[in-house]
């Protein structure tokens, strides 16, 4: 049988070793705990690829923006070239393109201790799984934060709450944006709702793709 270790399982499946180590985690991937390190059979990583086929080179922070501005509604100032290609590409639906739209961000886990959980939701624009119950979903988070920040703000909010990057069970997901794109207002504190429904669906959590599914039939 032949087995992976997290390093070699993060490389085939094209994501970070924290990110094995949280499906691990979460029961999306099975292996087996040896004293600190894992094993993994090569089968259940064939089985979670095939759960996530490929879905097309992934766009630019920008366009992928502008197409979730406009799924919500929003003016988005675009010359008339980009706007008709942004309308194109929303008129597949949300649903298709969540692999293009993973550009939008870069995802990053942190384990934060609970007691700072509300001061770290007043620092960023709340989303995914904390940003559901404001547009309606029903799904139970928990200890748990999601949220949007500022690439230039990442390393701050780091020092000051203590989020710890290297916990084996991670309670916080930060989506950093890059300071020139910057999609939310300076007073925004909950994601739009089509954001929202993406990033719920690009979660290995059935009930949170569901939800996330719910959000865009109401859209």
């Amino acid at each position: 049988m032949p087995i992976l270790g997290v390093a070699e399982a993060a490389a085939e499946l094209g994501v970070s070793a924290r990110r094995v180590r949280q499906m691990l985690a979460d029961g999306v991937l099975d292996g087996q705990r040896v004293g600190r390190a894992w094993i993994i059979d090569r089968e259940q990583l064939h089985r979670v690829v095939g759960l996530r086929p490929e879905v097309g080179r992934r766009w630019s922070p920008a366009s992928a923006w502008a197409v979730l501005a406009l799924a919500d509604g929003e003016e988005v100032d675009l010359s008339p070239v980009d706007r008709s290609r942004a309308r194109n590409r929303l008129a597949l639906g949300l649903d298709h393109l969540v692999g293009r739209l993973a550009a939008r961000c870069e995802r990053r886990w942190f384990y934060a201790h609970p007691g700072v959980l509300d001061r770290l939701a007043d620092e960023v624009v709340r989303a995914g799984i904390s940003g559901a119950a404001h547009h309606g979903a029903d799904l139970v988070i928990g200890e748990s934060l999601e949220g949007y920040v500022p690439a230039g703000e990442i390393d701050q909010l780091v020092e000051q709450l203590a989020l710890d990057d290297q916990a084996a069970r991670p309670n916080v997901l930060l989506r950093i944006v890059d300071d020139d794109v910057r999609p939310f207002g300076s007073d925004e504190r909950h994601a739009g709702r089509s954001v929202v429904a993406v990033d719920l669906l690009e979660s290995d959590d059935p009930r949170s793709r569901r939800a996330g599914a719910e959000l865009l039939a109401l859209r």
